[in-house]
């Protein structure tokens, strides 16, 4: 995923439809140290850091609708991604310092046009992101000491500016749940009696459909008596219910009634939902 950042800010950095242009300027992301050397007027950016945004944690879990059962993964992690970035050419002397100063503002103006990538820039696994890439550029890095990371690389300090991007990583690690639960029991119990174990009430849910989808605003009758509309995702619910069989009616504009014999408690999940017939 680091590489496809890299490719990302690469290529925004060499679109020369957004100024400026940036002609004839080599973008890239080696380490700064006393063994590079370039050919031509470059620009190098260099990820030093990466690190977990805590502010932006989602300590919530997702829960999915998968293959009938339910599945709980970890929301997305939010990576801050640390860069330092630095103008280098091959002049000499007072030349060389004006075109690096040069290559540094254009990268500086370039980049600061954003504060998210443009989605038509992202490159690989950061296409279609959970969140928009944020992107703060030429603030400041309270975690690093400049004179401390030139002299670790053995050069001389040079002109830089810190850039960050926060991108989201799937950890894709997910655990089963279970069945959604479309029976409900209540169990009444005066206590009065030790030898008895009380009456059981239920509240049962399903779902009206038809060969479209989900069916909203149908009504749903549970033996002729009592009555509910579905929701928009097409789900109804009866409650105060004991067992027994009932025989459910749905009903909708432009649709055929469909009757459902049932039997509360259901055995499968999706006993009681009702399917139009086409």
């Amino acid at each position: 995923m680091f590489a496809d950042l890299d490719r990302t800010l690469r290529k925004l950095l060499e679109d020369p439809l957004v100024a400026p242009p940036m002609a004839g300027v080599d973008i890239s992301f080696r380490t700064p140290d006393k063994t590079f050397v370039v050919a031509e007027k470059t620009l190098d950016l260099f990820l030093y850091g990466v690190r977990e945004n805590r502010v932006l944690r989602d300590p919530v879990p997702i829960l999915e609708l998968v293959g009938g059962g339910y599945v709980r993964r970890t929301p997305p992690l939010r990576v801050d991604c640390d860069y330092i970035v630095t103008a280098w050419s091959k002049l000499t002397g007072d030349d060389a310092a004006i075109e690096e100063r040069t290559v540094l503002a254009e990268a500086l103006m370039k980049l600061s046009r954003f504060p998210t990538i443009p989605p038509a820039y992202l490159q690989g696994l950061l296409i279609d992101p959970p969140f928009p890439v944020q992107m703060w550029v030429a603030q400041s890095d309270d975690s690093k000491s400049l004179g401390e990371f030139w002299s670790a690389l053995g050069v001389s300090p040079r002109s830089s500016f810190h850039l960050m991007l926060t991108i989201a990583m799937e950890l894709e690690a997910s655990v089963p749940e279970g069945p959604p639960v479309v029976t409900r029991e209540l169990r009444l119990d005066d206590d009065l009696d030790p030898t008895t174990v009380g009456e059981s009430v239920f509240a049962i849910g399903g779902v009206v459909r038809d060969a479209a989808g989900v069916v909203a605003g149908a009504e749903v009758t549970v033996d002729g008596a009592r009555s509910a509309r579905t929701d928009d995702e097409g789900r109804f619910l009866f409650s105060g219910l004991v067992a027994g069989g009932y025989t459910l009616r749905a009903t909708a504009p432009g649709h055929v009634p469909r009757d459902k014999a049932v039997t509360v408690p259901a055995a499968v999940i999706n006993a009681y939902d009702i399917t139009f017939p086409p």
